[in-house]
């Protein structure tokens, strides 16, 4: 794993309330910044209420006037973004005035009211109290990056050698009557070691009794599982939410699974290996995982159960293998982990069948966490870009809790990334780890289907799956733009959207959700969870940029004086860093 590269560049965002005409003067006695020193001429960025501006030419971002294009007093939204599609490069930067005394304010987020209307009253908090734990990353980042070392996922020739398994054992979709198990039969696997730095050398033998057969799915459990679990009644539910929801959106959404054991079915394994592996009195829990061993032949990993399998918890309700796992809440937690680890599971397929290199960590966890909410809009009856509140998706907290197990994780994870949009970016590399990273690759996959499906979610995200391309080159290549425009309308999006902006561009909102609704729900009484600064005159801000990343700040230009800003490195000049850029939006 990569840490974050921080570059040595120092470079300010700078405010000056000027008056006079330009050009602007020198910068002020006692060593402030100033922006467009030397004499230089301001570019003039003049909105109207709701109007956008993109500046990303140097010359721009260290010597722009804001002005309201009606010549009255204007509020200001200001995002110091950084749209370098290489990850994590964090350059760091200071909002400053051109005042002598250069002082340092605590960045504080907005707040506003507390949402009352239903859905988002008791059990909507005792909801979120389950969701702040969360599932765990790090037996899955663990199962990532060893496929990426051992299974060489990013080397053709392997990648080769796993479509040749599909060719010589199974055609897709040809289901054969003799490898089909029937309920009752028992059957061997070997369950990857995922706290091994090589499952494919590190597994357990294991028997395990066939207890659900559907269209698609195998519904098999280990004989060491413990007494008091699933009904058969609960194996033939979750078999029947398989085949009928999650096997559908997964599938239509991203494509088919490989076949390589010739039957035309998945199998769910639950076992208590996999609640093992989460240490007790742990706040979080893997609920369960893909390995990607298994879709290669035993001559590349050994593991390889040569089939399309994952491997689940099972309820342990005497707490024998880890923390005590009820059976409702075990069936409850991983219908979204299935959905999540079944995308996982067709896109190495699909990239295996097409004979080209793994995905990138975010986009395709980012793609794990799309398929919980497609899943979950299937199951609640919602289409793929129908805008939802949190009434729509928090308003059955009894039983099967849909809102835990496809929708609220996500809009958690999106929550902690934007309290912090400046200390990690969508595209880091450390998606494999960071619950916010993950939240903010979900939400600009959401906002990018949004803008540029062209109402087709599902054709866009098969083609993501399908590549050949991937991470940034990938999502650029789908959605037709470039980077730059697809932070630009994002980044703003998570700040205007259904915030009463006056003649805002779609561009710059979400068509399938109400963020600030929803945000603001899941933030529990604190207001909307964005961190926007006031910048005011004789103020000066810390913040940081990282790529696909960035710092929102908010100012209003004072009647009878010039509002000039400025991105600046420590010498005065305009910032250099590649990727800085300004996002200006007119809020009033």
């Amino acid at each position: 794993m990569n840490p974050i590269r921080t570059t040595s560049l120092f470079a300010a965002l700078v405010l000056c309330a000027c008056a006079g005409q330009e050009p602007v003067g020198p910068p002020p006695p006692g060593g402030g910044l100033n922006p467009c020193g030397g004499g230089a001429t301001p570019v003039v960025v003049s909105l109207p209420v709701g109007g956008v501006a993109v500046l990303s030419d140097r010359a721009a971002i260290g010597c722009a006037e804001l002005a309201a294009a009606d010549g009255g007093v204007g509020k200001f939204l200001v995002v110091a973004a950084n749209a370098d599609t290489a990850p994590d490069n964090k350059p760091d930067f200071v909002l400053a005035d051109s005042s002598v005394s250069i002082t340092f304010a605590n960045v504080t987020g907005q707040r506003s009211g507390a949402l009352t209307q239903r859905g988002a009253g008791p059990e909507l908090s005792s909801a979120m109290a389950q969701l702040e734990a969360g599932a765990s990353v790090s037996a899955e980042a663990r199962l990532r990056a060893m496929e990426r070392r051992v299974l060489r996922l990013g080397d053709r020739r392997s990648l080769r050698g796993a479509a040749q398994l599909q060719r010589s054992t199974g055609v897709l979709g040809q289901v054969s009557a003799q490898s089909t198990p029937t309920t009752g039969d028992t059957l061997s696997y070997k369950v990857p070691d995922a706290k091994s730095d090589n499952a494919c050398e590190d597994f357990t033998q294991v028997r395990a009794v066939v207890k659900a057969v559907g269209q698609h799915g195998i519904l098999v459990q280990d004989v060491n599982s413990p007494a008091g679990g699933f009904s058969s009644a609960d194996f033939t539910a979750i078999a029947d939410e398989f085949d009928k929801v999650i096997y559908t959106a997964d599938t239509v959404h991203f494509g088919s699974p490989l076949d390589i054991d010739n039957n035309g079915h998945v199998v769910l394994l639950y076992t208590p290996i996999v609640n093992a592996i989460t240490e007790r009195g742990s706040g979080s829990v893997t609920e369960g995982f893909f390995f990607g061993g298994d879709l290669f032949p035993v001559s590349q990993c050994k593991q390889s159960n040569g089939a399309e399998i994952f491997y689940l918890i099972v309820p342990d309700p005497d707490a024998k293998f880890s923390d005590k796992r009820e059976a409702a809440s075990v069936r409850e937690n991983t219908r979204g982990t299935i959905a999540h680890e079944f995308q996982h599971m067709i896109n190495l397929s699909v990239r295996i069948r097409n004979d080209v290199p793994d995905e990138t960590t975010w986009l395709n966890e980012g793609l794990s966490h799309f398929a919980e909410e497609l899943v979950g809009r299937k199951v609640r009856g919602f289409n793929d870009t129908q805008e939802l509140a949190i009434a729509d998706v928090a308003d059955q907290l009894n039983g099967l809790k849909d809102f835990n197990a496809f929708f609220g994780q996500n809009l958690v994870r999106f929550r902690n990334w934007l309290r912090a949009p400046g200390d990690i970016g969508a595209t880091s590399e450390h998606a494999d780890t960071s619950l916010a990273v993950r939240g903010a690759s979900w939400a600009l996959l959401r906002w990018s289907a949004d803008q540029y499906a062209k109402g087709n979610v599902a054709a866009f995200t098969r083609a993501l799956v399908a590549g050949p391309e991937s991470g940034v080159r990938n999502l650029t290549a789908r959605a037709g733009v470039a980077f730059d425009s697809l932070m630009a309308g994002w980044m703003v999006a998570n700040f205007a959207d259904n915030n009463g902006i006056t003649g805002i561009n779609d561009r710059y909102t979400y068509i399938s959700w109400n963020i600030r609704n929803v945000e603001t729900a899941v933030n529990q009484g604190d207001g909307f969870p964005l961190v926007v600064t006031s910048l005011a005159q004789d103020q000066s801000l810390n913040g940081t940029a990282p790529s696909a990343g960035g710092s929102y700040f908010q100012l209003t230009t004072s009647s009878g004086s010039r509002t000039i800003i400025g991105q600046l490195d420590s010498a005065g000049g305009a910032a250099t860093y590649t990727g800085a850029r300004l996002y200006i939006l007119r809020i009033e």
